[in-house]
């Protein structure tokens, strides 16, 4: 399995990156735009993930920190903090160097409070990270802010050109929906309805990263708006919108049938465990038997994020299998997660 999943993690990679770009991109960094997403990106999903695989593409990290800088202000940081709490997949110095960027802007002080997330001990080490794995050398002085978290990266002038998301772009529409209400629970509770024909709170709640009473009483006090409305199943109280009311929030799909939602924290953090284990010494120096036997091992350990990715019924044979068949199958799998992080047909 030595060289396909050498093949796999190198998709798996690009698509990952790929889709980081993509919604960058979408939301204003400077770079290629391509076609609309039917699935609205996740701002918070977005930076955790930034702060962890943009150290391997400078660009991308020049692109994030120019963006927030310029709209820090359109970012839930209760949200990120409850995220990452859940999803530990950001690196913490990063993030924390990002808070004390920003911080410095009287319009982002919030930022601060993402500091103690910071556990900085030891050398500093560069911020970015060569493709075969070297650290990138620095050019110039270091950047006090980073160094600061125990990271080496050159100052740099700030990019003027970083535009405001675009509210016509459906993939846009959480940052939309903020700009209209607020950065609350309105803007997801909102998209999530759109993307789904009804929900009860709880599991509103567990795919939009907020806590079950927030969403209970936001929803009970946005259906005094006669815009939102809701039915009894049994003793639960069941919500849901008329599509044909919201249609004006997604002008690039209206006509069409919903919103497709993706549940992006988790779909990150499994893509961050698989890449772990394909980098595994261990595994790649296993026979085929041992091989299967870790494969087993890991899909087992990695169900509840299968699950909160909306991928269970995707992998349900595999852990079935055994030998070259569970190989194979694992191989497929992986396709799979890569699939899933672009629009299966480029966009809308």
């Amino acid at each position: 399995m030595n060289r396909s999943s050498n093949h796999s993690r190198s998709d798996l990679l690009t698509r990952l990156l790929d889709c980081l770009w993509r919604q960058w991109s979408s939301l204003g960094v400077p770079g290629s735009v391509r076609g609309d997403d039917a699935r609205p990106i996740d701002p918070e999903a977005l930076v955790l993930a930034s702060t962890h695989w943009g150290r391997h593409d400078p660009r991308l990290m020049e692109g994030a920190i120019d963006w927030l800088t310029a709209n820090g202000q359109r970012i839930n940081l209760l949200r990120l903090r409850r995220l990452h709490d859940e999803w530990p997949l950001a690196d913490v110095r990063v993030l924390a160097a990002l808070g004390e960027r920003l911080s410095h802007q009287s319009a982002l002080r919030k930022w601060r409070g993402i500091l103690p997330l910071s556990a900085h001990r030891g050398e500093p080490e560069p911020l970015l990270i060569q493709a075969d794995g070297k650290p990138m050398p620095i050019m110039g002085l270091p950047d006090p802010d980073f160094l600061k978290h125990g990271l080496l990266v050159g100052i740099r002038e700030r990019k003027k050109t970083m535009r405001a998301p675009n509210p016509m772009r459906t993939a846009n529409l959480i940052c939309a929906l903020r700009a209209l209400w607020g950065v609350n629970a309105r803007a997801e509770i909102i998209a999530w309805l759109l993307a789904h024909e009804s929900g009860h709170p709880a599991i509103i709640a567990r795919e939009t990263g907020f806590f079950t009473k927030t969403v209970q009483h936001t929803l009970n006090e946005m259906e005094e708006s006669g815009h939102i409305h809701s039915r009894r199943a049994g003793r639960e109280k069941i919500f849901w919108i008329n599509q044909a009311d919201w249609l004006f929030l997604t002008p690039a799909i209206a006509g069409q049938q919903r919103l497709s939602w993706v549940p992006w924290m988790p779909l990150y953090c499994l893509c961050g465990k698989l890449l772990e284990v394909l980098d595994s010494t261990e595994f790649e120096a296993a026979s085929d038997e041992l091989q299967a036997i870790h494969i087993r091992k890991w899909i087992i350990e990695l169900a509840p994020t299968i699950d909160a990715a909306g991928l269970t019924a995707k992998f349900s044979s595999t852990p079935k299998l055994s030998g070259q068949n569970l190989i194979r199958a694992f191989e497929s799998d992986l396709q799979i997660v890569a699939q899933q992080l672009l629009a299966a047909d480029g966009g809308i």
